[in-house]
């Protein structure tokens, strides 16, 4: 008998727990400084689970991805409407609005992660990138042959440092092909590392274009429109803000991001996870776990982690 959403959400085990992950590792490694306004950041996710599942619910994003699996299959539940299937070993991931898929990980996983700047993957390959939100895609099929010789080249390397040296080598001469940047790439940096404090109007004005014309460029080039993607940017930073600070209260953030109040905030984070703010996070914690200790302990200053946002 065929499983449906609502029986996952009954039998589904907890999301995360400490226990469980304590083989999860995410790394991550900045790219070569001219691949800066095109890659956020490369990550390593490793995972020693043996019998063990976790599930990992995959929130709003305001980033596309394109990652290779190199260990077990990845399992994914799509929620809307209802499926299970095995992700493509390269999958393209578009930007996400909601939290509609989580990801089933057990025994084995090893894989490298290309995050994208909001207009990266527009820049380097002219998608149309509203054709990718919320929607997962085998990566040769969106991108090419060259993919496959990319996903070659990854899997002989033997180090984390190695393949993102790969990537450089490749987004580089990819990047020689980018025409010169407009104004929708620099409005949505803007957007995304002020925490989605910006007035949609005065970036328009600085665009040189109207707001209708801003907002329809801005869709072609980073996929959703420019007021949901800042209600996403001020998501990410909130949680990256409460991250960083374990004595800051859910209150300050919501006042130090400008939502109406903490209900606000807490809407907000239910409509793009899922869940309350101190259950997402938990799983963050969880997942995130070595970034955000060095953080607390101030091992790492704030400007290196402003852009990076704990969102996979």
């Amino acid at each position: 008998m065929q499983r449906n959403s609502a029986d996952y959400r009954r039998e589904k085990h907890s999301t995360l727990s400490p226990h469980r992950a304590a083989m999860h590792a995410i790394h991550l490694i900045r790219p070569a400084p001219p691949l800066r306004e095109y890659v956020r950041y490369y990550a390593r996710r490793e995972v020693r689970l043996y019998d063990a599942v976790v599930t990992h619910p995959a929130p709003a994003r305001a980033a596309p991805l394109l990652e290779f699996n190199f260990g077990d299959p990845l399992r994914v539940l799509n929620l809307e409407p209802f499926r299970e299937f095995v992700s493509p070993r390269a999958v393209l991931v578009g930007m996400k609005t909601h939290c509609r898929v989580h990801l089933q990980i057990h025994g084995t996983l090893e894989s490298f992660v290309i995050l994208f700047q909001p207009t990266g993957l527009h820049c380097l390959f002219s998608i149309p990138m509203y054709e990718l939100t919320d929607q997962n895609f085998e990566a040769q099929s969106a991108l090419g042959p060259m993919v496959s010789r990319l996903e070659q080249r990854l899997g002989e390397c033997s180090t984390f440092e190695q393949r993102a040296r790969v990537a450089n080598d490749f987004f580089l001469r990819r990047a020689l092909k980018v025409r010169s940047f407009d104004g929708i790439q620099a409005a949505a940096a803007r957007i995304l590392l002020g925490g989605g404090d910006s007035r949609i109007s005065a970036l328009a004005d600085t665009a040189g274009l109207s707001i209708r014309q801003f907002e329809r460029s801005f869709l072609q080039q980073v996929g959703m429109r420019p007021k949901l993607f800042a209600r996403i940017a001020r998501f990410e930073a909130a949680l990256h803000s409460k991250a960083r600070s374990a004595q800051k209260s859910w209150t300050d953030v919501a006042y130090e991001f400008g939502y109406h109040d903490q209900m606000h905030m807490v809407h907000d984070f239910e409509a793009f996870t899922g869940g309350t703010p101190t259950s997402v996070l938990k799983q963050f914690e969880i997942l995130f776990r070595e970034q955000i200790d060095a953080m607390r302990l101030r091992r790492l200053p704030e400007k290196s982690t402003s852009d990076s946002r704990l969102i996979l």
